[in-house]
């Protein structure tokens, strides 16, 4: 008898053990893709909240929406916009509302939903160009991404020139929602581009609180398609300017690891490209007349990719070393290029402050960087070498 309780009390327990008591069933809840978030002027007022409080920020929420036909095929079940089955009849709905605050907003967007908000599936927040030309907006939006508790750090950050609202309302072409597109695109594309890099929520909050200066990739509406192309520099945590592609390029070489791509340079009445697959930074500093030396050394490696038909590059060691040194005085260039945009404008994307004290703190106090501007007192040296390792497949 006594094995038969301990028995019964075992099922018992296992049963407790995969109850689902508080189980929010999937088509109870409102999956949200994105997140949109603007300043309320009076220009862009949707006229749609009643409260009675102020109005300083407009959310807007992107979530995937199911055709009655789908819904009447499959009444117990919805489709779940991250599988790889995208059907056709999953399209995506915007909702928004208007507050005082991002926390209120989003409380007031699940108020008038008859689903439970899920962000489990959320993959990008977009903010609006006012909300970063407000630097306390700005505080506040972040402050209220991080302390929401169903919101991923990991979730990406982009920023636009303009309206995020008409950024979640803008489906990229062959594409169904903003979110998934987001979400594929940084996972599929695995340098990340030569031109933007992928910034997630715990990355800015890291660098607002330790450096207040930092970019964040663009997105903007071209041809009523979405594109990702360059980044928006900002300064104490405030919108200073937009930087385009080239500038972005640049910056790349030093800031981001995986960003590789393609270098095309001019060689012999026409254009040599390289494909780079590997990348290696060396961060040096040290003192030279009364002078900060800031040294970048780039490492790369790559394989030529296009030249011209029946010409094989690797058996002319003359020419294979002049296309070494081109690449690198090409990306040499545009690094320096880049370094001086930034230094007109003063922000230090680079985060040559946080480094400097890592590595040379002496040289960090001795100039009282935390007070003085940066470019006031370092040089750079930059140095490129280039390594071409193959010359790709030729049949």
């Amino acid at each position: 008898m006594r094995i038969f309780k301990i028995i019964f009390l075992s099922l018992v327990f296992i049963l407790a053990l995969t109850g689902c008591f508080d189980k929010v069933e999937l088509e109870e809840r409102a999956l949200v893709l994105a997140i949109g978030i603007d300043k309320y002027t009076k220009e862009n007022d949707t006229n749609t909240e009643k409260t009675g409080e102020e109005k300083r920020f407009i959310v807007s929420m992107a979530m995937p929406e199911v055709s009655e036909g789908e819904k009447s095929g499959n009444s117990n079940q919805q489709a779940d916009p991250m599988s790889e089955d995208k059907g056709k009849s999953i399209n995506e709905a915007i909702k928004i509302a208007e507050g005082s605050s991002v926390a209120s907003t989003i409380e007031l967007i699940d108020t008038y939903m008859s689903k439970n908000l899920y962000y489990g599936h959320t993959k990008v927040v977009v903010l609006g160009k006012e909300i970063l030309e407000d630097e306390n907006m700005l505080k506040e939006v972040i402050d209220a991404l991080e302390r929401n508790n169903e919101i991923s750090r990991k979730i990406i950050v982009l920023g636009t020139t303009e309206i995020a609202q008409d950024i979640l309302q803008t489906i990229p072409k062959d594409e169904k929602m903003l979110g998934i597109y987001i979400n594929d695109f940084y996972k599929n594309n695995k340098k990340n581009s030569s031109f933007t890099y992928s910034v997630d929520l715990e990355d800015i909050i890291q660098q607002l609180l330790s450096i207040g200066d930092t970019a964040i990739p663009n997105i903007q509406i071209v041809d009523d398609d979405v594109r990702l192309t360059g980044l928006i520099a900002l300064k104490d945590g405030k919108y200073i300017s937009y930087l385009d592609d080239t500038t972005t390029k640049g910056l790349l070489w030093i800031i981001d690891k995986k960003s590789l791509g393609e270098i095309a340079i001019p060689f012999e009445n026409g254009y040599v490209s390289t494909s780079i697959f590997k990348k290696k930074i060396e961060k040096n500093f040290y003192e030279q007349d009364n002078k900060i030396v800031c040294q970048f050394i780039i490492n790369i490696e790559g394989n030529i990719s296009e030249y011209k038909l029946g010409k094989n590059i690797m058996i002319d060691t003359e020419k294979y070393k002049m296309i070494e040194d081109e690449i690198s005085k090409y990306v040499k260039n545009e690094i320096e290029n880049s370094i001086n945009t930034i230094s007109q404008l003063n922000v230090d994307i680079i985060g040559l402050k946080e480094l400097i004290r890592k590595n040379e703190y002496s040289l960090y106090d001795k100039y009282n960087l935390e007070n003085n501007n940066i470019y006031d007192y370092v040089n750079f040296d930059i140095q490129c070498n280039t390594k071409i390792k193959g010359s790709g497949s030729i049949k």
